[in-house]
């Protein structure tokens, strides 16, 4: 039993802690992403590269992906602001959430961790290019087995784009002998040098870079048949944007508008299937 002297002195320190409790500074929670109002005048912002014709920051309209971009959220009210970096660093600020998607993506089940992607639109054929003395041919149609048509290729060198991502097989085939390059031209110049025999890319990009920038290579090189994907594009969005459910959202609901009336299929011809028409 406490007598009365332990009673008082008890009041009174719990008294004392109370008062200084009270002039603390009173810390509140940080705001969480759903606590941020974000007004409607501030754009998505998308992150992309220089990868023609299907988007670079000097053509008509920067491109087909960045026009169905800006058809797509006008459809939704939604400013779009559209940054062109190095891929690398576009992969990265889109990872760390600093811009609220990257475009366009082949879907890749490995980034699921940083990314949700968006409805497909349209892409183009992912091939082999090789020089044209060279005899080299699939044994196996790659649309059939298409590891068994890269192990056929085993004793040939490939070049491919950093960062890029191909197709699951092509990605996983550890036991080929691959060479990284810092872009599609590099790739193409390499392949050209003799520096290894065949060269991983988008036929649309190809055609581009030697109509464009490379014609006479366009005796020199030709592209493998048959391709090894037909491969749809996307948008990732950032899982660290604040806006990721609105963006997503919006964007798949616009695409289907697009795809509905036939605006998408126009930019995809405009721009990729027939790109000299827009140059």
């Amino acid at each position: 039993m406490n007598s009365p002297k332990s009673s008082v002195t008890t009041v009174v320190v719990l008294v004392a802690t109370l008062l200084l409790l009270s002039m603390l500074p009173v810390c509140n929670a940080a705001p969480t992403a759903g606590d941020r109002q974000i007004p409607d005048n501030v754009p998505i912002r998308l992150a992309t590269l220089e990868w023609r014709p299907y988007v670079g920051s000097d053509l008509p309209e920067q491109g087909y992906v960045a026009a169905l971009a800006r058809a797509v959220f006008a459809e939704q009210g939604i400013p779009l602001q559209i940054d062109f970096h190095p891929w690398e660093r576009g992969l990265y600020l889109a990872r760390a959430g600093e811009v609220d998607g990257l475009m366009p993506e082949y879907f890749d089940a490995s980034r699921l961790a940083d990314f949700t992607f968006s409805d497909p639109f349209p892409g183009g054929p992912l091939v082999l290019f090789k020089r044209r003395e060279d005899a080299i041919a699939f044994s196996v149609d790659p649309s059939v087995d298409q590891d068994a048509a890269l192990r056929s290729l085993l004793d040939k060198r490939f070049g491919v784009v950093r960062a890029y991502v191909n197709t699951p097989a092509l990605d996983a085939a550890d036991y080929l002998l691959k060479e990284e390059f810092s872009d599609d031209a590099a790739n193409l110049r390499a392949l050209v040098r003799g520096d290894i025999d065949l060269a991983v890319i988008d036929r649309r990009v190809a055609d581009y870079l030697i109509r464009n920038h490379y014609p006479d290579y366009a005796e020199r090189i030709e592209a493998m048949t048959p391709a090894i994907g037909e491969l749809p594009l996307y948008i990732g969005f950032s899982r660290k944007s604040r806006r990721l459910d609105e963006a997503l959202t919006a964007f798949n609901r616009g695409l289907e508008a697009l795809r509905a009336d036939g605006r998408l299929e126009a930019l995809h011809r405009r721009y990729v299937v027939k790109p000299h028409d827009a140059e």
